[in-house]
């Protein structure tokens, strides 16, 4: 066969779409899965295994169509290209071929894991229909916790999709989008934001409305408001998240009737010490095998605070040293605060190739540390109540505003500095705002779920509302009653009859 320059060259005919070279003849099965049009008919089909786009002059066909199609490939703007000679209805059971290719290929975890094994079940669901959304040129969209595990949850299944969308000739900057959320739940104001951007740049284009994977958060009833708003729009969501779903009746939780798949520890009687960047790099790897960083859930556990053997062995597994991948962390987390909104494409990447660019940054921090705790400490104000080391600072008068680290991470600081000598103890630090308390522990003996659902039985016109882990968490209520709240969770502390926990811990 010549081409126009009389070039002589070997003709293919190839069935598989993801091999197809320029001037190979394609003859095969396919489902249409988006048609633009008028003028030459431009379909982006998919033979279950590739993704290409196939021209013709006019055709009656649409999308959902099952078709067979013949025709020569062409490279158009670096991309593959069906010229299609032949096209006609085809009888066959396209979802068997796309549910066959959506079974994911690698099965195994990084490591060994007794909580992960547990939760194996959802580790294929899950990844399945992800792959299932890549084959089928359905677009995703991600969101995430704006902090260390959050970005790092998102990091590693954008990644692996779209290493697997550029296997397959999918084009990952029209099918995969990512997005930061500052709250520490899907928040209303993010559900418009991300319906404006599908209504904007998705659906406008002819597209499927996308498949919504949210990470690090999804899971409390905090979340149900933004995900109903979502199902009632048609959306598919998923959420991967380790935070207390608070409610959990036969392992299904408030948020579930929203959601197509839920993986969270906690239906399974598990807690929160498997953070999501560890969920999400295990699920990353089914997604596609080929996405590798293993430093990625070392830095998100680190930084999340987990404190269980599968943490040391992600560190192990790293190349690194505890130190490094915690100052990896604490760059992330800085940019993030910089950033806001912005999801920092291509930025948190970086940290995990340039240690000087980690230098620098930690430097920064450290100073602002300084400041902080040199802001904050002198008025600290620490007593004993049954047994409870128990601290309260008003972040209020006694930090730097608009500077990092951010009130959250303050308290965080300061409740360290408490816990120095005292960690048989049970130490809770209490940092406070006009309208939200920020609760930092070492041992779960007032576990901010119960802290919360106390507080609204006791204080209902304070309107309460927040949520975390067991040891982390945030209240948040109406300014008026702060002082009123603050003692309620001292009143909480005398009643607390904790001693054979202090005994289990030890």
């Amino acid at each position: 066969m010549t081409n126009k320059n009389n070039d002589v060259f070997e003709q293919r005919t190839i069935k598989n779409i993801a091999a197809l070279k320029s001037g190979d003849k394609f003859t095969g099965i396919v489902k249409i899965i988006k048609k633009i049009h008028p003028g030459p008919v431009i379909f982006t089909v998919s033979n279950g295994y590739g993704v290409a786009d196939a021209v013709i002059k006019d055709s009656a066909f649409n999308v959902d169509d099952i078709v067979e199609i013949s025709g020569y490939a062409n490279e158009r703007a670096g991309k593959i290209q069906i010229e299609i000679e032949k096209i006609r209805e085809a009888k066959i059971d396209f979802d068997s071929i796309i549910d066959k290719s959506s079974e994911p290929s690698n099965t195994s975890f990084t490591i060994e894991s007794e909580r992960l094994e547990k939760l194996r079940p959802y580790f294929h669901s899950i990844s399945k229909r992800i792959r299932r959304a890549v084959f089928e040129n359905q677009p995703i969209m991600i969101r995430h916790h704006a902090d260390s595990d959050g970005i790092n949850a998102g990091l590693a299944i954008e990644y692996s999709c779209k290493l697997l969308m550029e296997q397959i000739g999918v084009n990952p900057g029209y099918n995969l989008y990512r997005s930061p959320s500052r709250a520490p739940f899907y928040e209303i104001t993010d559900v418009f934001k991300d319906v404006v951007l599908v209504k904007k740049i998705i659906e406008g284009h002819g597209q499927k409305k996308p498949l919504i994977v949210i990470l690090d958060n999804g899971s409390t009833p905090d979340d149900v408001l933004g995900l109903k708003t979502m199902k009632s729009m048609g959306f598919e969501m998923i959420v991967v998240d380790h935070h207390n779903p608070v409610i959990i009746e036969n392992k299904k939780t408030l948020v579930d009737p929203y959601l197509s798949l839920h993986l969270n520890p906690y239906i399974e009687g598990l807690d929160s010490q498997t953070c999501a960047g560890m969920l999400a790099y295990e699920l990353a790897r089914w997604i596609c095998e080929d996405y590798f960083n293993p430093s990625l859930p070392a830095v998100a556990g680190i930084t999340d605070r987990s404190n269980i053997k599968e943490l040391e062995d992600y560190i192990n597994k790293s190349g690194k040293t505890r130190k490094e991948l915690e100052e990896i962390g604490t760059a992330i987390d800085f940019i993030a605060y910089q950033l806001r909104f912005n999801p920092g494409k291509g930025l948190f990447e970086e940290l995990y190739t340039n240690p000087e660019l980690v230098k620098i940054i930690n430097e920064e921090v450290r100073k602002g540390s300084r400041t902080q705790l040199e802001s904050t400490l002198p008025y600290l104000r620490t007593q004993d109540i049954n047994g409870i080391i128990l601290s309260t600072i008003d972040l209020e008068k006694y930090t730097m505003k608009f500077t990092y680290p951010a009130p959250g991470k303050v308290v965080g600081m300061i409740h360290d500095t408490v816990t120095i000598d005292r960690e048989i103890l049970p130490v809770v630090t209490l940092g406070y705002l006009s309208d939200m308390i920020i609760v930092r522990a070492n041992k779960p003996v007032l576990p901010v779920d119960k802290i919360i659902e106390r507080l609204r039985k006791d204080i209902p016109h304070a309107h309460i509302e927040g949520g975390g882990h067991e040891c982390a968490g945030a209240i948040k209520f109406i300014p008026a009653h702060l002082q009123e709240i603050i003692q309620n969770i001292k009143n909480q502390a005398k009643e607390l009859d904790h001693e054979e926990d202090i005994e289990n811990d030890n």
